[in-house]
């Protein structure tokens, strides 16, 4: 699952930053600051690098973070802010490997459903800026955010009850380990 978002993330990364390149030079010299919870644009400033490249910025900043995170748990799994950490970490080392890789591959799928929403948005402000219709796409960010997240995280814990339930396993097997 890590690999296949992780993958995902790159071409929606590369796709933001590529349009936003193309697009660039094509928009007028107003573009559409904010969107209002109906999907239209109620506030525009002057086309600045800052204001038509933050989106991507922040993306590709957010990317470097999480790929920053999932390089780490493995060496930190301190960091990871669960309900109940001891969970985690009373496990051995090894054993840690599964709820470690889960938390992985969460993280990727989280970063593709922000990704996917960056990008939504990015298309709205040039299509609004080039007079083009864009409130279906904006409410359709809307639902993605409202809808997917809260899914998301029941299957999140699902699967985490799940890969401690099999690190809990794994760590049986291990010679000297006791569970707490």
């Amino acid at each position: 699952m890590s690999r296949f978002f992780g993958a995902v993330n790159t071409v929606l990364i590369v796709g933001l930053l590529g349009f936003a390149l193309w697009a660039w030079p094509l928009l007028p010299g107003e573009i559409p600051t904010h969107f209002g919870a109906n999907g239209q644009a109620d506030a525009w400033g002057d086309k600045t690098f800052g204001s038509w490249f933050m989106i991507p910025g922040i993306a590709l900043l957010l990317t470097a973070g999480i790929r920053w995170f999932r390089i780490m748990l493995p060496r930190r799994p301190g960091w990871v802010n669960l309900p109940d950490k001891t969970k985690l970490t009373d496990l051995p080392e090894p054993a840690r490997t599964p709820v470690l890789e889960m938390l992985s591959g969460f993280l990727a799928l989280i970063q593709t459903q922000v990704l996917v929403i960056f990008a939504l948005i990015q298309l709205s402000t040039y299509r609004t800026a080039m007079g083009m219709q864009s409130q279906g796409i904006m409410i359709l960010v809307l639902l993605i955010a409202i809808l997917a997240s809260p899914f998301l995280m029941v299957v999140f814990f699902l699967r985490l009850q799940g890969a401690l339930e099999l690190g809990k396993k794994l760590a049986a097997g291990l010679p000297n380990f006791s569970e707490k």
